[in-house]
């Protein structure tokens, strides 16, 4: 499957056929393709792409995210290209502030495809054992990990919500984590590249009320540009003799994207989280109904606009006991099965819902679902 153009909720492949798009960049676009900023956006190509210098778009995004983003943070954050490198830095600043090396981080997380953090995925080769020894995996929404947290340790990352296993009651565990964190003297950072800005304009932090000490940005702060972004307390980021630097860090096309977005989500326009927020739990609410009154082992999970569909019935708290329940390749599976009556959910299987998502489509998407699931259980009557 090869696309050529999007719009809306909608991608259309090279042969002319439309699907549903579930997948929004990989949750990047949050308004929705070729939306209302993407005209603004592309007059600053006009005026230059990249200046190596400072610009003001810089300045302006810096003035959003202390004003009304995280006004307790440092005024000064570090821009660059991707979630992946903002997290990277993150990590490098953690250990030059404590002077440590160890890093915890969290079964089932996903922080990019940075060394370090790709011992648990199936194309790894490449990672010397040595760098996998700098990383201590910890167990998540599990108060074993506790223990597992010491003093030894640089800072330990988590997203608040995983792509892996979205769940919205993890509350209790972030803010017993951020205890754990400052009994040890170990940096707390929110990779919040997939949940920032997206559950809520303080994403994940806001709604579960955990304040990290270092913050990770990316996907929807760059409107569809590349873009990542590290943030946090004044005393950390002012440590001194730490590289960040790259040759698109904070190019004025990415930075002038960032400030329109904060500009939209600070004057509400285009973004509305309780739209958002009642769309996914209007989809997860039909779905399960459905799965329930069939008697499915299936279930739709998820955080605000952002859901997975897993192939058990079981509670599962984490990705360990995801895995230890769900049918092999029964996600993949799936996946195709809907790629062929013309919805995209990427291969993670997450359900990216943006603005265009209308509540029209989402019914459709619903019963798109359904005609999946009486097309899986046909085969399964035939094998």
């Amino acid at each position: 499957m090869e696309i050529k153009t999007a719009n809306a909720c909608y991608v259309i492949d090279v042969h002319g056929n439309s699907y549903i798009d579930t997948t929004m960049g990989s949750g990047a676009q949050i308004i929705g393709h070729n939306n209302k900023l993407i005209k603004k956006i592309l007059q600053q190509i006009e005026k230059g792409t990249i200046y190596t210098i400072p610009n003001c778009h810089t300045r302006q995004v810096n003035y959003y995210l202390k004003k009304y983003i995280n006004p307790d943070f440092y005024e000064q954050y570090i821009f660059c290209n991707s979630g992946t490198e903002a997290n990277m830095r993150a990590i490098r600043l953690a250990r030059a502030f404590t002077g440590k090396s160890l890093i915890g981080r969290f079964h089932g997380g996903w922080h990019g495809g940075l060394d370090g953090f790709l011992d648990e995925h199936p194309d790894n080769k490449g990672v010397p054992q040595e760098t996998n020894k700098l990383f201590k995996v910890l167990p998540y929404n599990d108060e074993q990990c506790f223990d597992m947290i010491t003093e030894d340790m640089a800072a330990v990352i988590i997203e608040p919500v995983q792509g892996s296993n979205p769940r919205s009651d993890v509350k209790k565990f972030l803010q017993k984590l951020r205890r754990r964190c400052s009994e040890t003297g170990v940096l707390l950072i929110f990779d919040e590249v997939m949940t920032g800005f997206r559950l809520s304009a303080h994403g994940g932090s806001g709604i579960f009320d955990v304040r990290p000490d270092i913050v990770t940005y990316g996907k929807v702060l760059g409107g569809g540009f590349p873009v990542g972004v590290v943030g946090g307390r004044e005393d950390i980021m002012k440590t001194k003799g730490v590289f960040y630097g790259g040759t698109f860090s904070a190019n004025p096309l990415s930075m002038y994207a960032a400030s329109l977005i904060l500009e939209t989500i600070v004057e509400s326009k285009y973004i509305d989280y309780d739209k958002l927020q009642q769309a996914g739990e209007f989809f997860r609410n039909e779905i399960n109904s459905f799965f329930i009154s069939e008697g499915k082992k299936m279930r739709a999970i998820g955080c605000g606009p952002l859901s997975r569909i897993v192939f058990t019935d079981q509670f599962i708290k984490n990705r360990k006991e995801r895995d230890y329940f769900e049918t092999k390749n029964a996600q993949e599976d799936f996946t195709a099965k809907l790629k062929r009556i013309g919805v995209f959910v990427n291969g993670n299987g997450l359900y990216h819902f943006s603005m265009s998502h209308t509540p029209e489509v989402i019914k459709e998407l619903i019963l798109k679902i359904k005609e999946a699931c009486q097309e899986r259980l046909n085969n399964d009557h035939n094998s």
